[in-house]
């Protein structure tokens, strides 16, 4: 596959948070509709790129004209059944744990998931810890933060926003050797979060909405594919046309006619 000249060349960059055949959550897609879903990108001549290796073939003309980023938030223990069939597809993927979590141990709560804690799930909301990223990092992932404890970012002071960011960094760094990349905590970032981030040192970040009118290094956007996508709306999720409606001025409509999500935590 020719690499694309332009810098201009957007790879796809998917997001997904556990993987589960028996939790029934909006968080979770099951390894088998996770498998088709990969699949039929693959089939679409996609290559697959950690977030860091296509933001630097981004910035130096080499992507390919077809890439995908397979990205996981949160960190859940159940990313672990992906590593199968992203091998099989010929990916990498690209985890985003919140450190807090890997070095406790303690089930996974924050505003927004905490409903979800039942003596059924709380297997299912164990955390990832740092063997387990150790061995992702070993085979190829790429492992980025997803701060200390998963606040809104732009809820929160400065203070806070630079521990959340430069203390989880940090302990990455100090345990696996590198951590070039995040995704914010409920997709959510503005001018103040990104330029926070460069200053811990990250060089690319990931945020996630319905329409992708920021697409710079540290507000890179990412597609959400759940349960529901399937058959005809995963191929519409998926096309480049699609990507483009998702930056167009209708979108930018769109969004300020959004409202805002109810299970979004308040300003400390």
């Amino acid at each position: 596959m020719q690499a694309v000249s332009s810098k201009q060349a957007r790879p796809l960059v998917l997001c997904y948070h556990a993987v589960s055949s028996t939790w029934r959550s909006q968080l979770v897609i099951s390894e088998r509709l996770l498998e088709r879903q990969l699949r039929l990108i693959a089939a679409r001549g996609y290559v697959g790129l950690t977030l860091s290796e296509a933001e630097r073939r981004r910035a130096d003309g080499s992507l390919p004209d077809r890439s995908v980023v397979v990205t996981f938030d949160d960190g859940f223990a159940s990313t672990l059944r992906a590593l199968p069939i992203l091998a099989e597809v010929g990916f990498p993927g690209t985890v985003f744990p919140v450190t807090g979590f890997v070095g406790s141990g303690a089930t996974l709560s924050w505003p927004g998931i905490e409903h979800e804690f039942t003596r059924e799930t709380e297997a299912e909301l164990r955390p990832l810890r740092w063997p387990e990223l150790e061995t992702l990092q070993e085979v190829g992932w790429e492992v980025g933060s997803h701060t200390v404890g998963h606040p809104l970012l732009t809820a929160v002071d400065d203070a806070r926003l630079e521990t959340e960011l430069q203390v989880s960094r940090a302990e990455i760094v100090e345990r696996l050797g590198c951590c070039d990349s995040i995704s914010y905590p409920y997709g959510r970032a503005d001018e103040r979060v990104a330029a926070a981030a460069a200053r811990a040192g990250y060089t690319v970040a990931c945020t996630l909405a319905m329409v992708h009118l920021e697409d710079e290094p540290l507000r890179r956007p990412r597609v959400n594919l759940a349960t529901v996508d399937t058959g005809l709306r995963l191929r519409l999720q998926v096309a480049p046309r699609m990507q483009s409606l998702r930056r167009s001025r209708a979108a930018r409509l769109a969004r300020t006619l959004h409202r805002n999500r109810s299970w979004l935590p308040e300003a400390d």
